[in-house]
């Protein structure tokens, strides 16, 4: 795959959490949220520019998980991410919560060209996008029980 530059995480929808909870993307493993894990995973795959996409009530929170000079949009407006995507280049679309683990095959990542991404969003968001390719190293992240599984994992690594 040619090398990505740009890339979407998204966030679940803010009606779908509930009051005093926040998405899975800043629930923390280890010591930070799971979004400074992509963040320094992308960053370190030369990925420069990144589109989260989240409503205003943690916009904040999000934005902190990446380093202040980095080129963050955090934003759940449609305009706002056709305009992310106004390439030929192909974009990293993590559609849920994910962990960055080498290990991790194929299954629900993938990158596609943004003006292709653009086209299939259009009318709706769906992961059925012309020209994707599946994309490893990313674990899908399902909820408090994946976290659970991955601070053991860090904590087996750590003891190693």
């Amino acid at each position: 795959m040619s090398h990505l530059q740009r890339a979407v995480c998204f966030f679940e929808e803010d009606a779908a959490i509930p009051a005093g909870a926040k998405p899975l993307m800043l629930e923390a493993v280890g010591s930070c949220p799971i979004l400074t894990w992509v963040s320094r995973q992308l960053q370190a795959d030369g990925v420069q520019r990144f589109f989260v996409v989240s409503g205003p009530r943690f916009a904040e929170e999000a934005r902190a998980c990446f380093p202040a000079e980095a080129d963050v949009t955090v934003s759940e407006q449609g305009t706002d991410l056709t305009a992310f995507l106004n390439t030929p280049d192909k974009v990293l679309v993590l559609p849920r919560a994910a962990f960055p683990m080498a290990e991790a095959g194929p299954g629900f990542a993938y990158a596609a060209p943004g003006y292709e991404l653009q086209e299939a969003w259009k009318v709706r968001m769906t992961n059925a996008v012309q020209a994707a390719e599946l994309v490893s190293g990313w674990l899908p992240v399902y909820g408090q029980s994946t976290i659970a599984e991955l601070e053991e994992l860090l904590e087996r690594t750590r003891g190693e």
